[in-house]
């Protein structure tokens, strides 16, 4: 999106390089009435003609747009991303199901290097750990279009099932991660056997992908750093994975 001042961003271009409406209008193909209604507020610049203004100025494309905006949220939703497109089960990624896998995925990768692949907070609810602002989250992604929503009626109630809406998946937050850990030598001395990002959510997706929501669900309670939240709604502190019972842990040098 272009930034709010452009006409007067350009306009200022224009005065400080001593070049006339009439010439700028012609090397962006419109005529100098158009172009004085442009700078008069009364007609938008369009895409090629800014991508024209720019080369004129020599100036990047850029200087004329809208700073993006971080989105905080994106770990996240490129994990959510990768774990529908991958989840071998055959009933595919039910919505129950991703809370636990996400929860699995950031603790288990947490266990090796001390930090979550999402970057996000996780909070106990009574029925299973739950990444924060999922709901939001989710919502943002079906209204990106990232993903759908398709119910599907099994016995006597219906499921929601995630599907990837655009196959072009971006594992780019694996590389992210994996590489900022690598370079945290000060919080830890990664080991020589150091797993990817990538390889301990597929593990995680091959181990489970014959559980059901149910089980999934009550393997979560056993875990440690869930066990050790008191109270519902409270933070999950992911260093207890430090103090896993045996049969949870998946980093061998802590056996």
């Amino acid at each position: 999106m272009f930034k709010k001042n452009i006409v007067n961003l350009v306009k200022d271009l224009r005065n400080k390089t001593n070049v006339s409406q009439e010439d700028l209008a012609n090397y962006i193909w419109i005529s100098r009435l158009t172009y004085i209604n442009i700078e008069n507020w009364k007609r938008s610049f369009k895409k090629e003609e800014i991508e024209k203004i720019a080369d004129f100025f020599e100036m990047p494309m850029s200087d004329f747009l809208e700073a993006k905006k971080e989105d905080k949220n994106r770990k996240l939703k490129d994990l959510i991303l990768y774990i529908a497109k991958n989840f071998k089960s055959k009933e595919g990624l039910w919505k129950t199901m991703l809370n636990k896998l996400l929860y699995f995925c950031d603790f288990n990768y947490y266990e090796w290097t001390w930090n979550l692949i999402s970057w996000v907070i996780y909070k106990k609810l009574p029925y299973w750990p739950v990444p924060k602002d999922i709901t939001y989250v989710i919502d943002e992604m079906l209204k990106n279009w990232e993903i759908a929503i398709k119910k599907e009626k099994i016995h006597n109630y219906y499921t929601q099932k995630i599907i990837v809406v655009d196959d072009r998946i971006n594992a780019y937050v694996f590389d992210l991660t994996d590489k900022i850990n690598k370079q945290k030598k000060e919080n830890y001395k990664p080991y020589n056997d150091l797993p990817s990002s990538k390889k301990i959510v597929d593990d995680v997706l091959t181990r489970y992908e014959n559980w059901t929501a149910k089980s999934l669900s009550d393997l979560s309670h056993e875990d440690t750093p869930y066990r050790a939240t008191e109270k519902y709604w409270d933070i999950i502190r992911p260093e207890h994975v430090f103090y896993r019972s045996k049969s949870f842990i998946v980093n061998h040098h802590n056996l």
